[in-house]
């Protein structure tokens, strides 16, 4: 199997989320993400991007805000190219890029987004790109992480259980860290934190 099809299967995966557990849209934490945002022309990152399905839901909603994609799949972005056509934004530009080692400078973002990563990754690279974040974020900007929250109900509970299932090794020690105690290592600190359906959004600011 070559690589775009390997990726293109997982995107069909990932756009999935929208259907089964993001259909509230009222309770999706890609609307949840939009409250954060709220200054004129802001420049946002989407750090590890995939199909884009956060940046889309961004730049949908702030038309004045510049917002990069980056990942380091040439097969992911190639189909999130596709779907920002579609959409017919303007205000996206995607980039193939190591998210531990990025080409801005220093103090670039007001925003950086990095969704359902943290929990999919080891914590050594976790630290580099938490650490790389930090770098080019404004010494005033947010770093808005979105994961997995254990849901309450018994039917959402269920609902939740494939995910449990496919998460690689470590997913339900990382569903109880403290989160507050996790962010400080790599000098944020949480500034705000709400729920969403499945999951959970921090609002992130540097220590």
């Amino acid at each position: 199997m070559n690589n775009y099809v390997l990726y293109k299967g997982m995107s069909n995966i990932y756009d999935l989320l929208d259907v089964i557990y993001f259909r509230n849209k009222n309770r999706s934490p890609r609307t949840l993400v939009n409250s954060y945002i709220n200054q004129p022309n802001a420049k946002i990152l989407d750090i590890c991007t995939g199909t884009a399905s956060n940046a889309i839901a961004v730049a949908s909603k702030n038309s004045d805000a510049r917002i990069i994609g980056i990942d380091i799949s040439k097969e992911m972005l190639q189909i999130a190219d596709k779907k920002i056509k579609i959409q017919g934004l303007n205000n996206i530009k995607l980039y193939n890029m190591d998210a531990t080692e990025t080409k801005f400078k220093d103090n670039t973002f007001d925003v950086i987004l990095i969704s359902l990563v943290l929990h999919e990754i080891s914590e050594e690279l976790a630290e580099k790109i938490l650490l790389e974040a930090k770098r080019i974020l404004k010494p005033d900007g947010k770093l808005l992480i979105i994961e997995w929250e254990e849901p309450q109900s018994l039917l959402n509970k269920t609902l939740f259980f494939p995910i449990r299932k496919l998460e690689p090794k470590g997913f339900e020690q990382f569903l109880k860290l403290d989160m507050k105690s996790y962010f400080e290592r790599f000098g944020f600190k949480i500034s705000r934190m709400n729920h969403a359906d499945y999951t959970k959004v921090l609002c992130l600011k540097k220590l």
